[in-house]
């Protein structure tokens, strides 16, 4: 994030190729750099400056999608969140071992009694259990406790 002199988070200025930026991301945040260049008219290489200045700047936190609040997820069976303790300080190891799991959903490393949280979304709670299964026989986990999504609120 941009500081100013004394090393406080300074506020970015955003400029009317910036809102232009920020407001076709806004309405589809998988649109190219080409397709945003094309569209407010400015360079690619600008484009692309100025959006990694916005992400370092804090104004830009993630790209992401908004989904509608009962989607038509029809291969969506199965969801949990797994809860592990390590037998070492090593989630960088689990992590690299699932990352490129298409269930994957999201894996944070937390503070206190456990090391990991992971989130996966199966076909089948079939496929829940053999991840889950594969997750219990990694070297480096000590505990996994299941906890099965019943239902999403938001």
């Amino acid at each position: 994030m941009a500081q100013d002199n004394a090393g406080r988070p300074s506020r970015l200025r955003l400029s009317e190729v910036d809102r232009r930026i920020l407001g076709l991301l806004q309405q589809d945040s998988r649109r190219t750099i080409s397709e945003i260049s094309a569209a407010t008219g400015v360079s690619r290489a600008t484009v692309r400056d100025r959006i990694d200045i916005m992400r370092e700047g804090g104004v830009i936190r993630r790209f992401t999608i908004e989904m509608a609040d009962d989607p038509p997820l029809e291969n969506f069976q199965a969801g949990a969140f797994l809860h592990l303790e390590l037998k070492r300080p090593v989630c960088r190891i689990v992590y690299s071992a699932i990352r490129a799991w298409p269930e994957l959903m999201g894996c944070w490393s937390i503070a206190g009694d456990l090391d990991m949280v992971i989130r996966l979304e199966t076909n089948s709670t079939d496929d829940l259990e053999r991840l889950r299964d594969i997750l219990c026989r990694h070297q480096e986990v000590k505990t996994l406790k299941t906890l099965t999504i019943l239902r999403e609120w938001c």
